[in-house]
């Protein structure tokens, strides 16, 4: 199988794997970035499709999910959702193996193939997937903290989140 086709099947994997949280997740504030995600996922699919082609295609990031620090403010009103919903965690860390194991294909890639052009889209790749390994870490940070925090309210240092 061609490396390129490999990296479009995975993109096209992500892509569905993520429409399809988005939809389990339809009720909650998690829908708009499942949905962002599998938009990305998409849009990088076409890049690969494009450079397959021959044809041109532009290498431009997602500004949308670009500050990751506010993409979880104001959803104080999700956390009677996680009761809902214990496992929730086993989502997440398939979700982080989905994004690390694009992050390393695309770097194995990069070190086998000495055509810059090529090396430029899979740098953009990673640098692409490495953004959503991140945010994808912060909801679950953001949703396992309850089960995690222990510390009596009184005493003692709670870093922000």
């Amino acid at each position: 199988m061609d490396i390129l086709q490999y990296a479009l099947d995975m993109e096209l994997d992500g892509e569905r794997y993520y429409r399809k949280q988005a939809e389990t997740f339809a009720d909650t504030p998690l829908k708009t970035v499942f949905n962002t995600l599998a938009k990305d996922e998409a849009k990088h699919a076409d890049i690969i499709r494009s450079k397959m082609a021959g044809t041109a295609y532009e290498l431009k990031e997602n500004a949308q999910l670009a500050d990751r620090k506010n993409l979880f403010s104001g959803m104080k009103e999700y956390q009677p959702l996680v009761k809902d919903n214990p496992d929730q965690a086993a989502l997440y860390h398939e979700a982080l193996e989905l994004e690390q194991r694009s992050i390393d294909l695309y770097t194995d890639l990069r070190s086998k193939i000495s055509d810059a052009q090529t090396q430029t889209m899979l740098d953009f790749l990673i640098q692409e997937e490495t953004r959503h390994y991140q945010i994808i870490e912060d909801v679950f940070r953001f949703v396992n903290r309850p089960n995690e925090w222990v510390e009596s309210a009184e005493f003692g240092l709670r870093e922000e989140y």
